[in-house]
C-alpha cells in the first residue's frame, strides 16, 4: 500500500496540473472502495486550483469548490500520460485541455474516487477523524508521549493508529523503530520520556528521508511517470528477514503484529 511519503511524493508531481482546466472525464462501470457523492462529470469544464495531501489521502481541489478525494488502496497508481487506451483496470481517467490524461488504475479495487462539496470535506468520513501528521510542530514527544500513557498494546501497532499520527504505515513504522532502538514488541506505556524523544525524532527522520527518496517501491508503487522510488535501497530492516543487521550483524527478525509482518534486530531494539 502507497504510505504517507509515496502520496506526498504523486501529490508533488500533480502539481504540474494546477490552473489546467478538465475538459473530458471517464469512469469505468466496476465498483469501487465507496462511490462517488457527487457525479464526476462535474468536473469538466472546471480548473485544478490546488493539490494537497492528508494522510494517505490526496486533495484535489477544482475552482468550482468541488475536492476530488484520491484514495490508492492498495495497488492504485495514478499516471500522467499524452495517452489514455482504457486498460483493463483503469478506473478513472480526466483529460486537460493541454492534452495530458491522470489516469488511476488499480487491479484490487481497495481505492477509491469522491469528489465532495468543499464545504463538506472536513466531513468526510475517511477524513473527519485523522490525527496529526508527524512532520508538522504539533507531533512531539509530549504529544506522543500523553497518547500512549495509556495503551496497552504494542508500539508498532500503536504508531500506526491514524488516531494517533497518520502516515507512518508499515514499512516506515519498522524502520522508525529500528532507527529509535526501540522494539516492536514493547508496550506503548512503557517507554521512558528519552525513548519517546528518540522516536519522534526518528519518525520525522524516516518519513523525510523517503519523501526525499520519493519513496518505497515495493511492489506495486511507481510515482505519476511510471518510474520506482528509491528509498527501498536505504531499507535498514524492512522486508530483511535473516538478513544480517546493518549495526551488529544479529540476523533481523519477522514476526507479525495486528496481521502486519514487523522487522526488527533483537539485539538492537530492546
Amino acid at each position: 500500500m502507497p504510505e504517507l511519503p509515496e502520496v506526498e511524493t504523486i501529490k508533488r508531481d500533480l502539481k504540474i496540473l494546477e490552473e489546467q482546466k478538465i475538459i473530458e472525464i471517464f469512469r469505468s462501470d466496476k465498483k469501487m472502495r465507496i462511490s462517488s457523492s457527487l457525479d464526476l462529470q462535474e468536473l469538466v469544464g472546471f480548473k485544478i486550483v490546488e493539490i494537497n495531501r492528508q494522510a494517505r489521502y490526496l486533495l484535489i481541489k477544482n475552482n468550482n469548490q468541488q475536492t476530488l478525494i484520491i484514495h490508492l488502496g492498495m495497488s492504485g497508481r495514478l499516471i500522467i500520460s499524452d495517452n489514455f487506451n482504457k486498460n483493463k483496470h483503469d478506473h478513472f481517467a480526466c483529460r486537460f485541455i493541454d492534452g495530458k490524461w491522470l489516469i488511476f488504475n488499480d487491479p484490487r479495487r481497495f481505492g477509491f474516487i469522491d469528489l465532495v462539496l468543499d464545504k463538506n470535506l472536513a466531513q468526510h468520513k475517511m477524513l473527519s477523524k485523522l490525527a496529526v501528521e508527524p512532520l508538522v510542530h504539533e507531533f512531539n514527544w509530549q504529544y506522543l508521549r500523553d497518547k500512549l500513557s495509556k495503551k496497552n498494546l504494542n508500539i508498532k501497532t500503536a504508531i500506526m493508529d491514524n488516531k494517533i499520527v497518520v502516515g507512518v504505515g508499515n514499512i516506515y513504522a519498522s524502520e522508525s523503530l529500528f532507527d529509535a532502538q526501540i522494539s516492536p514488541l514493547r508496550i506503548s506505556s512503557s517507554l521512558s520520556i528519552i525513548e519517546i524523544k528518540k522516536l519522534v525524532a526518528s519518525i520525522k527522520k524516516i518519513i523525510t528521508n523517503a519523501i526525499d527518496n520519493r519513496g518505497s517501491s515495493i511492489s506495486d508503487y511507481v510515482d505519476t511517470s511510471g518510474s520506482l522510488g528509491n528509498f527501498q535501497n536505504n531499507h535498514q530492516v524492512y522486508n530483511r528477514a535473516q538478513n544480517p543487521c546493518v549495526i551488529c550483524e544479529t540476523k533481523i527478525q519477522r514476526l507479525v503484529q495486528n496481521g502486519r509482518a514487523s522487522y526488527y534486530c533483537p539485539n538492537c531494539q530492546t
